[in-house]
């Protein structure tokens, strides 16, 4: 990884089967990063994805549940190319950028004693997001690995 991790928004949708074990949904995430970009270091990325998700929750009416998941969408990212224009010349590549972003998610959950729509969660993420922007520089399309590793923790609301 190269620059600043940054911060990242998530709002998660999910329904399950019978049996609560699967869970199939979509899910919209904001980030915010810095990353190297045509060898410019600590670029400013905003990235919003949007992706279809699927976990499987081990053991969904426990009081705590490990559970794997993954996720397969497209991101568009808007790259502050003005740090990159004025390191490479004018114009060196398009502001906005879209390709494939994908996710693997491994995490626990634990219900909140006596609410039984609320529960506390856990989540790491490896992912990869290939960002493809047209090169002003010279012809064809530029393509940046924008991907990585991720951790988050927060509240679930079951409704």
């Amino acid at each position: 990884w190269q620059g600043d991790a940054g911060y990242s928004l998530l709002l998660q949708l999910l329904g399950s089967n019978a049996s609560a074990k699967a869970r199939f949904g979509g899910e919209f995430e904001f980030r915010s990063f810095d990353t190297s970009i045509l060898g410019v270091s600590n670029v400013g990325v905003e990235s919003y994805v949007v992706r279809a998700v699927w976990q499987q929750h081990f053991v969904p009416d426990g009081p705590v549940s490990p559970y794997i998941g993954l996720g397969l969408g497209i991101a568009v990212n808007n790259v502050d190319d003005g740090k990159v224009d004025r390191a490479k010349g004018r114009n060196a590549r398009s502001s906005t950028g879209a390709g494939p972003d994908g996710v693997f998610m491994l995490g626990i959950q634990a219900r909140v004693p006596g609410v039984d729509y609320l529960s506390l969660y856990a989540e790491g993420r490896v992912g990869f997001s290939v960002d493809f922007s047209s090169r002003h520089d010279q012809s064809g399309l530029d393509s940046e690995n924008f991907g990585g590793a991720s951790g988050s923790a927060g509240l679930r609301f079951r409704f």
